[in-house]
């Protein structure tokens, strides 16, 4: 789920920001919606109030804090299956600090063994109306693994998505003579750039690189949208996105990767709670169907505790 995490990390940092909507994907701006001290605008402050008053909560917004859980039916990253159709339990810790934000990113598989842990740095830089985003992700990965005699010509990408849902399926047919443990270690820089010059639409490009394993790259071209469907209380996220493989899910092949769109709904209960749910669709073209990697459908749901 690196992907989802990135774009979650980079939409926290935009909280304070008059942008339509963030980026995060099917997970989307799940946390802009629900976080008491951002609602996508400068809040207004009572003439009433205290300059004093004001000072403080001018301090409080420069940092923020969200917490999230939930379960996905499966774990798509960059259109490929990590989890099969068993699924995993989900949670994440993002903490901003003004324009630096800090985050760990844990997945659990359910009825599998897949197991990540991801924890990621970025920081935000505002040109006007455009935004770009540099950031580090770090991650460790425990999957099942293939046995080494399926032959010289695999992928050698350890972390590579399109292996782990191979190795799930041979885990599932409980021959332990073809499975295996394995861990892998990645490190990646991504590099977001968006623009909010778009009514409650932001146009995206996200590019990924693999500093492990070179070649190793991914370009993402994306459009996020925003749906008030009841006041601040009830939000619909949809989102499509193109993706080009660049050797990061095969070297085989390098062009389109996979069409993906989705829609996430968010219930805000309160200021610090919320629910939400989504579904999306990956179509895999011509990277992916290298690798075996067929068209995917997946849900997902949880709940966010923001501050």
């Amino acid at each position: 789920m690196r992907r989802v995490f990135l774009l979650l990390t980079i939409s926290f940092l935009q909280i304070n920001r008059v942008w339509s909507h963030g980026i995060g994907g099917h997970l989307s701006r799940t946390e802009e919606t629900q976080n008491p001290l951002e609602d996508g605008e400068e809040r207004t402050f009572s003439s009433a109030s205290s300059s004093a008053a004001s000072t403080e909560n001018e301090k409080e917004r420069r940092w923020a804090a969200m917490l999230s859980t939930g379960w996905t039916s499966r774990e798509v990253q960059y259109g490929v299956d990590q989890t099969g159709n068993y699924g995993a339990y989900t949670m994440e810790l993002v903490v901003r600090l003004q324009n630096l934000t800090l985050g760990g990113w844990w997945g659990f598989g359910t009825g599998n063994d897949y197991q990540e842990w991801d924890f990621t740095v970025s920081s935000t830089f505002e040109l006007g109306p455009v935004f770009i985003t540099p950031g580090y992700n770090f991650s460790y990965q425990r999957s099942v693994v293939e046995p080494q005699a399926a032959g010289p010509e695999k992928e050698a990408h350890a972390h590579s998505p399109g292996r782990t849902h191979r190795e799930a399926q041979l885990q599932k047919e409980g021959d332990p003579a073809e499975s295996g443990q394995s861990s892998g270690y990645g490190h990646e820089v991504f590099f977001f750039l968006g623009t909010s010059v778009v009514p409650h639409v932001t146009p995206g490009m996200l590019f990924v690189s693999d500093l492990v394993h070179v070649p190793g790259s991914y370009l993402e071209v994306r459009l996020d949208g925003e749906i008030q469907v009841y006041k601040e209380v009830l939000e619909l996220q949809p989102y499509v996105l193109l993706g080009i493989n660049l050797g990061y899910n095969t070297t085989d092949y390098y062009g389109w990767n996979n069409f993906q769109f989705g829609l996430l709904a968010t219930w805000r209960i309160n200021g610090f709670v919320s629910i939400f749910g989504g579904i999306n669709y990956s179509v895999a073209l011509t990277a992916l169907q290298q690798i075996e990697q067929e068209n995917e459908v997946w849900a997902s749901g949880g709940v966010t505790l923001s501050y």
